[in-house]
């Protein structure tokens, strides 16, 4: 009797494992499934984890994005994964159809998705501030406008919440540190005291020229007439003014000639009092390395391009010849 008895309880002791091993095979198989399944999402998501968001905020946020096919999979998920899923602060790229652990191991990383900004060459400091705050990605206020040429034109890497203002010290920190290295290398026999002045000329550059050796030409004339003492006579320092709000485009006139400002060069000798919007690093080159020549006078050629004279009497052709095509353009738009 007693044998029949241990029989019996090691017969149901199997029935019990093998139930458990059951229940935990097909737990373990549904994990797998729920945990490796494509999402319902066939485009990219992004999502935000702001910082003290909780797992039911997340949840929720999974849900509305609808990159996961059911709410309570995402707690299944994580309290089975216990301490080892801790989700970071930030905005995070959920590919298509990525799985829920994807999603998991995208979020636990904390390594937030990149996005980019571009500061284009020649912008004033005014209308780089005018972008990043309508970047509803960036966080913070700029407090006042930084000095003109201080930021660098370059295309920028940030993540979501970044201080706006951490992105301006950010292109500061560029420009000062590009300056100084091209400083070094510089022409030594150039009219600049400081790099600031190699500064300023690279703002009139850039908005004198296109490509790079009309920018080394033109870096060549103004040059040239620093050390002749002669005016710069640049178009672009003439309706420029240290202003919040930079002027829009608008033709020069005859008074704008006569205007006398820090900055007007036909009025002025030497150097504009600061730079007149944000050079690139090709025009800093350019200032600090011109190109050899004497040549003393450009004008556009109305293509695009520039026409370089060494005597006022061709430049004075140059300028008919741009004046005459400028005629006929305007007579064909009126047609």
């Amino acid at each position: 009797m007693r044998w029949l008895a241990v029989r019996s309880f090691f017969r149901s002791a199997l029935v019990v494992g093998l139930l458990f091993a059951a229940i935990g095979g097909g737990a373990y198989y549904w994990y797998q499934h729920i945990l490796q399944a494509p999402g319902p999402h066939d485009e990219d998501s992004f999502l935000i984890v702001e910082a003290g968001n909780g797992h039911a905020v997340l949840r929720a946020k999974l849900s509305s994005t609808q990159v996961i096919h059911q709410s309570y999979h995402y707690d299944a998920v994580r309290l089975i994964a216990g301490a080892s899923f801790t989700p970071k602060a930030g905005e995070y790229l959920l590919p298509a159809r990525a799985s829920l652990a994807q999603i998991m191991q995208i979020i636990n990383t904390g390594i937030s998705y990149s996005r980019r900004l571009t500061v284009v060459e020649g912008m004033r400091s005014a209308d780089v501030v005018k972008q990043l705050n309508k970047m509803h990605n960036l966080t913070g206020k700029i407090e006042g406008i930084p000095d003109e040429g201080s930021l660098m034109p370059e295309t920028y890497f940030y993540t979501y919440g970044t201080s706006r203002a951490a992105v301006i010290r950010r292109m500061q920190q560029t420009q000062q540190m590009a300056l100084a290295e091209a400083w070094i290398s510089r022409d030594k026999s150039l009219p600049y005291k400081t790099p600031r002045d190699a500064l300023i000329m690279a703002s009139i550059i850039e908005k004198e020229a296109a490509s790079g050796e009309e920018r080394r030409l033109v870096a060549a004339v103004l040059v040239n007439r620093l050390k002749k003492s002669m005016r710069l006579q640049s178009d672009p320092t003439v309706v420029y003014k240290n202003e919040k709000t930079p002027d829009k485009a608008r033709p020069i006139t005859k008074q704008d000639l006569k205007t006398k400002t820090p900055w007007n060069t036909y009025v002025i000798k030497g150097l504009p009092l600061t730079p007149i919007c944000n050079p690139g690093m090709d025009a800093i080159l350019a200032a600090l390395k011109p190109a050899k020549s004497d040549y003393l006078y450009f004008v556009s050629d109305g293509y695009g391009g520039l026409r370089f004279a060494k005597k006022l009497a061709a430049h004075n052709r140059n300028v008919r010849s741009y004046r005459k095509g400028e005629a006929a353009l305007r007579r064909a738009e009126s047609k």
